[in-house]
Formats: C-alpha cells, structure tokens, sequence
C-alpha cells in the first residue's frame, strides 16, 4: 500500500499571537502542534497548504513550507502527544486517539468530551473554542434548545448537551465538519441530543434559546442576520472566535435592534461576546 503523502507549514510565532491559527484554520489543516516557539499545521491536500502559505505571504508573515512529506499520518506523533485537559469549572477534554472516554483525570465534578484531533476545529486547546466553553457554562441550559452553528468537531454542541441542553443543533457549510462532528457524538451518551446538519443559520427553521457561533469575523458578519434571527424571544447570541481589533465591528452589526452586551471574555487576541435582547 502506498504511503500517504502531507505537507507541513512553519511559522515562527511572535507573543503567541493566535489569529495565525484562525487563518491557517480557514485552509482545512489536519491540525496543529507548537515547535518551540514555533507554531506547525500539517496538511493533507499539497494545494491547501500552498493557498495557506500563499495567505500568509500576503499577510507578510514569515514561514518556511515543506510538501510531499511521505508519512502513514502527520498527526500521529502530535495526538501521542496529546494529553486530556482541564476547561472551565466542569469540562474536561480529551484530544487523544484512545479508546476510552474518561481520562483518569477526570472526577465526578466534571464531563469528559472526547474529540479527536481532525481536520475539523475545535478541539478545545484553541483560545476561541475555550473562550465558547466557559461561556458555555455560564448559561442555564436544562432543558434548552442550543443552536451551534460552525460546528467544526461538534464540541460546543455536544458540551452544550453534556451541560443539560435538551436538544442541540449543529451547523456548518463543510459537510466533511459535519461527518467528523457526527463521528464525535458516538462517542458520548449524550450525543444522542445533538443534531448536526449542513448549511447556513439562515437555512436553519425554529428558535432557540441560545444560539452559539465560534467563527471568524469575516465567517460570522455574513451570517449575522441569520443568527439573530434564530435566536427566540428571550433567546441569547454567544460569539467567539473574534480577534479584539474586530470586536468593534462585530457589536455594532449584532447590536442592531433590541439587543444588549451582557458579557465578554478575552484571552489574548481573541474575544468571546454574549448578547441579550433588552427588555422593551
């Protein structure tokens, strides 16, 4: 059988400046791993790594390029490597490639989620999708109706689930996402009360009473109105996945109409942003 063949892209990193991991993400990398100070994404598809570097180039950040790399699987090494950790006060994530689910880390305060490392974002070690899961968990979400849309792996779905949300819909334009999310709810009992479907926020009926959406600024603002339309009467928008010198700009476009900043997060150059309709 012939060996598979990958490309990896090296960036060297400066402060840890997470928006080079936001526009590599938009380039379906297998993933990501750091070298030192240097940030690594592995590809499988040659022709993404070079729209990648090509993106990059134009950005005028430095990186070196390396194709047709003969490996069984680039991401080998880096889910050995990878180990469960700690999110918020109840989630506790496992990135690894074993079979079972609880890391014996894990204690009865908090829920393990199982999420492979994949070409699909999201698996929790990133600053935005930390930033959506402790937001996540400030929310009172028994027996609500969550809308995640830019599902990626289905994280945000399935914690939403895993904290009480009866019912939680995932959205995204890549059916690939959407086949990798659908992987990830097996491995979780309460997968069961995720729905994950391709296509917009706007294709999507109904109302729910939080509606989630971990994406870049440039994925998110064509999306807004979809967005805010979903969310019900007393409904609830969280945001993340944007970089502060885009928040701006992203208020004042979700802002529109009857509806209020209730609370922000940030960690580093990204933030995370909940939103509420005022009351009339």
């Amino acid at each position: 059988m012939p060996r598979l063949r990958y490309s990896r892209l090296e960036v060297p990193r400066k402060s840890g400046d997470d928006a080079v991991v936001g526009l590599l993400s938009l380039h379906d990398p297998l993933g990501f791993e750091t070298a030192g100070k240097d940030l690594v994404a592995y590809f499988r598809e040659a022709a993404s790594a070079r729209a990648a570097a090509d993106r990059l180039r134009a950005a005028k950040i430095r990186h070196a390029l390396t194709t047709d790399i003969l490996e069984g699987d680039p991401l080998e090494a880096y889910r050995a490597r990878s180990k469960a950790f700690a999110v918020g006060r109840r989630l506790w994530i496992d990135p690894g490639d074993g079979d079972g689910l609880a890391a014996p880390e894990a204690s009865r305060e908090r829920v393990a989620l199982r999420i492979p490392a994949t070409r699909a974002f999201g698996t929790g070690s990133h600053a935005s999708t930390r930033l959506a899961l402790e937001a996540l968990e400030d929310e009172t979400l028994e027996n609500r109706r969550v809308l995640d849309v830019g599902t990626g792996s289905g994280i945000l779905a399935l914690a939403a689930a895993a904290l009480g949300a009866r019912l939680a819909v995932g959205l995204d334009v890549d059916p690939d996402a959407v086949f990798v999310a659908r992987e990830n709810c097996t491995r979780h009992a309460f997968g069961s009360r995720v729905r994950l479907y391709a296509g917009t926020a706007a294709a999507c009926g109904g109302e729910f009473d939080l509606v989630v959406a971990n994406m870049l600024a440039d994925e998110l603002l064509p999306e807004s109105r979809g967005l805010l339309a979903r969310a019900g009467r007393r409904g609830r928008l969280l945001v993340s996945g944007i970089t502060r010198e885009r928040e701006a700009g992203v208020l004042a476009r979700l802002r529109t109409g009857r509806w209020k900043l209730e609370g922000r997060r940030t960690s580093g150059e990204w933030s995370c942003l909940c939103l509420a309709r005022a009351s009339a």
